[in-house]
């Protein structure tokens, strides 16, 4: 009676946290279960809409996107120049050497358009005498030199302001007068941007191992030379298509969408952007939907967040105010490090979408006796992989045995740690690291529950029955078998 009654006697916010915590239990509980045949196509639709809401949200909080963001945009802004500066040395290759210029402010231009349809807001701030001489339509000349006057910047005229000074160091870049040593830092500067987007990426995506040196070098430089004239005739195309001769052919046949259409372009070439990235940066195979879902989403959130800055100008009034004629740097700073942001929320999106399935939610954790029979079953499929002179590969592990990609990675590497699966690096992969015919269920017992001994003279059945489990594996063989449904999926491999 005494617990019953302090438990009546609990406060009003002590209630309702605990039913709060109940409600939130139940929910998790609902999500992660496995629907029930009677369900209507409305519940089996949001199921897995707040499966992937919850997975996204938890992998954001884990993989501390808002920390990884920072990181990027540091190491982006330090290797700027040399990345740029390599762009541009193709672009001049092929006859368009100040074309990445004219293609930055031709694509902050066309933001600005698709987002402040009506006008942008001005704030002000101080400059010098000499940049006041340079106007002298809006701005009367300084009589002594020393009154600072006003000149009107946008948030866009930051940016403008920025890219200027960013190329005008880019164009001052002579690769002969750096000579060998020169370039190849410029080349190690590139590598070491590519190779922190591409680990932030794998981290997304729980991929622990990278590509090899080599296949870096190769997919770092054909991006290099790809994605510079990528950009390039996507913004020489969003700008064609913004002529006024365009526009009034729009206006003529399609008068009631043409304008919407031709704001909606920067939005199709960023969607566009993060897929292929989404697509080739992590070291895993990424499914076309999902990658799409994530640049769509991406592109929404870029393009939201891109209004709301140039529109509201955030931050503007205070980095003027303290920064003066230097607040350009902060705010770019900020606009990268919020777009960084964008495209990490995008990727982990991807991932949530494609892995929503077979995630391994927080709090769930193999039983003995499913990691034992989920290990034997992994070993099974490998010999017999090896006997058709195939590798095993994880992607086609879940596949097969639907469980969660954690639980098959963790089995692996248990796997390979004691000498059962081997590692097969070229073709990321596992085989049977000895001959199959001498591998007993013996050793994956082992691996799962230990081979300590016990003293049976305590009162504990539990050493019994290891001793029974152990027995019984020891005079069970390894056979080579496949899970139903394994044919489908035999020749199968992944593109990296």
């Amino acid at each position: 009676m005494e617990k019953t009654e302090e438990k009546e006697g609990l406060p009003a916010t002590e209630k309702s946290g605990v039913a709060q915590k109940s409600r939130y239990e139940r929910f998790t509980a609902w999500v992660w279960s496995q629907p029930s045949a009677d369900e209507g196509g409305f519940m089996n639709f949001s199921r897995p809409l707040c499966r992937v809401c919850m997975i996204v949200v938890q992998e954001f909080l884990n993989d501390k996107i808002p920390l990884r963001a920072s990181a990027l945009t540091f190491t982006v802004v330090l290797s700027m120049v040399p990345v740029l500066a390599l762009g541009t040395a193709v672009l001049k290759g092929l006859g368009a050497g100040g074309q990445m210029r004219n293609s930055a402010h031709t694509f902050i231009e066309q933001l600005e358009l698709s987002t402040l349809p009506v006008a942008d807001i001005i704030l002000s701030v101080p400059v010098t005498p000499d940049e006041t001489a340079n106007d002298e339509a809006d701005h009367a000349e300084s009589d002594g030199g020393a009154e600072e006057t006003t000149k009107e910047i946008s948030l866009s005229g930051h940016l403008h302001r920025v890219v200027d000074l960013i190329f005008d160091y880019v164009e001052k870049t002579d690769f002969a007068a750096l000579g060998v040593i020169g370039v190849l830092v410029l080349f190690l500067a590139v590598f070491s941007v590519m190779s922190s987007i591409e680990q932030a990426m794998n981290d997304i995506w729980n991929t622990r191992r990278r590509r090899s040196t080599g296949r870096q070098l190769l997919d770092y430089i054909a991006l290099m030379i790809l994605l510079p004239i990528t950009i390039n005739l996507g913004v020489a195309t969003m700008a064609a298509l913004q002529s006024k001769v365009l526009r009034e052919l729009f206006r003529q046949w399609i008068p009631w969408i043409g304008p919407q259409l031709l704001n909606f372009l920067p939005f199709l070439f960023v969607v566009a952007t993060f897929t292929l990235l989404y697509s080739f940066l992590p070291n895993t195979r990424i499914r076309f939907g999902a990658a799409f879902t994530g640049g769509v989403f991406g592109g929404i959130l870029w393009l939201f967040v891109q209004a709301a800055y140039f529109k509201l100008q955030i931050g503007v009034a205070r980095y003027n105010a303290i920064y003066g004629s230097f607040a350009s740097l902060p705010l770019f700073l900020l606009w990268i490090h919020v777009g960084w942001m964008v495209f990490l929320a995008g990727a982990e999106l991807s991932f949530a979408v494609q892995v929503w399935r077979r995630y391994l939610w927080k709090g769930f954790r193999l039983t003995p006796i499913n990691r034992l029979g989920l290990a034997y079953e992994i070993v099974s499929i490998a010999a017999a992989d090896y006997q058709q002179k195939m590798i095993t590969t994880r992607e086609r592990l879940v596949e097969l045995l639907k469980q969660p990609d954690a639980s098959i990675r963790e089995i692996l590497d248990d796997l390979s740690g004691v000498g059962i699966l081997r590692y097969v690096k070229d073709g990321q992969g596992y085989v049977p690291a000895g001959p199959v015919s001498e591998l007993s269920a013996l050793e994956i017992g082992e691996m799962v529950l230990g081979n300590q001994t016990f003293d049976f003279s305590e009162r504990n059945p539990v050493p019994y029955l290891l001793k029974v489990i152990r027995k019984t594996l020891a005079a069970k063989k390894i056979t080579a078998a496949k899970p139903e449904g394994s044919e489908d999926l035999q020749n199968e491999q992944p593109d990296r």
